[in-house]
């Protein structure tokens, strides 16, 4: 009786329907549109050949913003999410006898599987976690076939060892004759162990036109010529890839599957493939029979190169060594630089950077490039030794250790407080050693006023005598020295100031600097400013040096940034929006850690 009244009171009115729906929680789902939160899975197809391609969804209904489904995809299909798109649907529903305009939404999350085997695929269900909730949807599958095997076409494959080392790289060459008119083809069906890192690789012999494709992940290309083959002219499709095995035993590669379209003279087009050989594989352990006590799993051959920002330092200065290290890629067990606290040249001489090596991205093609602070422990320290990299070569079946050269330097014990001196300030209590100190200063005890020229009666004693007269007081020697003596001292200590600044080499080598910088141009002025000011010889001057500048570390930032865009891949140096500018900052600052230390 009350819910008719109250119907009567409100007639059919939002009220009315709100207050229902607050009452009942099944209403409010059905005037929103979403009556449950519900999975459904979508398949494009139910059959696929092996190497081709299919579209898997899954369609998340009546929620406000689930997450990504949770599946486990067979090992027959290699899967790829493109992620999750949404679409929103309004239209008209009768809700207890009235017509409403209502909007369900539903979430897309998109695959696309690829058919690695033959035979039935079966899909586990998708879980989907939404608003709370944890929703399952429903199996699916599909039926992977081998289209018609080709006689007229043949592939070969082939290696130049099948007994490897772990993480050796080696090559290898695939050839595939195509007996007829040929399209759309793939290769993503061939059986490559999965423990095999593969790589594309350079082929050198060319061909008439080139053909871009995907294997196993990877963009490679095949080039294609015409050619001679059992008395039969038919095209070569040839590329060569780079296989990496990364765990010890025995292995198959191959066969190599290309699925692809066939035409006929007459027209008729049907998907075909053909497989090449197989080829076993045994992947071994490097000998353990003389590999050195600090080897770290390098494989091949390499060329290190060692530079530094400094080689005229004092005994503590910071020097940033660089190294370069050249080999093959993928370059195995070069993970970082050789450990310097593993080197009993480094550890004696120079204390390194609790930090280790810094590499310095990106990494460009066969290169790998580090960075390390170093300091030189005492003024004996003539060179920094040359870093070795132990690697083993798979060819010969022996261990070589590749190293760097040498590089003198000059270590001077600290006798004055330099701009170097400013930086281990500053840095004092991070990676450095207690900042070098000042020379104490022996002060002399001031002792109580004999009578004299400094002792004198008080000012009321003064006035008090009768035979007090200014102006006569004024002609005294005793008094016109008194009042000169400040005004005398103070030009005397002003000049000395001025005497000792003009014969200051820091303070020189820093006005140096900011002179010889401001006449270079773009980047080449913040080189020559920190080759100067440092002391630092201007070929071995790096982005890094930037760092060892006493001044904020936004400038500091600014300046490494400005000097290593152009640096290390042979560009020219780049301009700079107000190189004048920047110096005058690094000057400015410097001058002022200057005046810090010496105060």
């Amino acid at each position: 009786m009350k819910m008719y009244q109250l119907s009567r009171m409100f007639g059919q009115s939002w009220l009315f329907i709100a207050i229902i729906a607050f009452l009942t929680p099944s209403l409010a789902a059905q005037i929103s549109g979403n009556d449950e939160i519900t999975v459904q899975v979508e398949l494009s197809r139910s059959s696929v050949y092996v190497g081709d391609e299919l579209s898997y969804q899954v369609v998340v209904r009546g929620a406000k913003n689930p997450q990504p489904p949770e599946i486990e995809f067979p090992n027959q299909v290699r899967a790829q999410f493109h992620g999750r798109t949404s679409q929103s649907y309004t239209g008209m529903r009768i809700i207890n006898g009235v017509r409403r305009s209502v909007t369900d939404r539903s979430f897309i999350f998109q695959y696309t599987l690829t058919a690695m085997e033959e035979g039935s695929v079966r899909i586990d269900a998708p879980v989907v976690i939404a608003d709370g909730q944890t929703i399952r949807g429903q199996t699916s599958g599909f039926e992977a076939l081998l289209p018609t095997r080709s006689n007229n076409d043949e592939f070969e494959i082939s290696i130049d060892r099948q007994e490897l080392y772990q993480n050796e790289t080696v090559e290898i060459e695939c050839v595939w004759w195509i007996g007829d008119n040929t399209s759309e083809f793939n290769l993503t069906s061939s059986i490559l162990p999965e423990s095999f890192e593969v790589r594309a690789a350079d082929y050198r012999g060319g061909g008439q036109y080139k053909i871009d494709f995907t294997l196993n992940g990877q963009s490679m290309s095949g080039y294609v010529e015409t050619a001679t083959r059992n008395g039969r002219e038919m095209s070569r499709f040839t590329f060569r890839m780079s296989i990496t095995p990364t765990e010890t035993g025995s292995f198959e590669l191959g066969p190599m599957r290309s699925i692809f379209t066939r035409q006929e003279g007459t027209g008729n087009r049907y998907r075909a493939y053909v497989e090449s050989n197989t080829i076993p594989i045994v992947v071994m352990s490097v000998p353990a029979e003389g590999r050195p006590d600090n080897y770290e799993g390098a494989i091949g051959q390499y060329t290190l190169t060692a530079r530094a920002s400094n080689t005229n330092v004092n005994v503590g200065d910071p020097i940033e060594l660089t190294l370069r290290i050249r080999g093959d890629e993928p370059m195995m067990g070069v993970q970082d630089a050789p450990d310097l606290t593993a080197d009993a040249g480094f550890v004696d001489r120079f204390k390194i950077d609790s930090d280790g090596w810094r590499e310095i991205a990106p990494r460009n093609q066969g290169t790998r490039l580090y960075e390390i602070t170093i300091r030189a422990l005492d003024d004996r320290v003539t060179e920094i030794p040359p870093v070795r990299l132990p690697s083993f070569n798979p060819i010969l079946g022996t261990y070589k250790v590749y190293s760097s050269d040498p590089i003198p330097i000059n270590v001077k014990s600290v006798k004055e407080v330099t701009l170097a001196d400013a930086l281990i300030n500053q840095r004092e209590g991070r990676d450095s050693p207690p900042a070098a100190r000042r020379p104490e200063i022996e002060r002399i005890e001031l002792t109580p006023a004999a009578p004299g020229l400094w002792a004198h009666d008080s000012g009321e004693a003064i006035l008090r005598n009768p035979g007090f007269n200014l102006a006569q007081t004024l002609r005294e020697p005793i008094w016109q020295t008194t009042l000169a003596g400040p005004p005398t001292v103070f030009l005397l200590a002003w000049g000395v100031v001025a005497y000792r600044r003009s014969r200051d080499p820091d303070a020189q080598r820093l006005a140096l600097a900011y002179r010889s910088a401001k006449r270079a141009r773009g980047v080449n002025a913040l080189h020559v400013y920190i080759a100067i000011a440092l002391n630092i010889d201007p070929d071995s001057v790096t982005a890094q040096d930037a760092r060892l500048l006493p001044v904020e570390v936004p400038l500091q930032e600014q300046v490494y940034q400005a000097m290593i865009a152009g640096e290390g891949n042979g560009s020219e140096a780049p301009e700079l929006n107000d190189p004048v500018g920047l110096v005058r900052a690094i000057h400015d600052a410097c001058t002022a850690a200057r005046k810090a230390v010496l105060a």
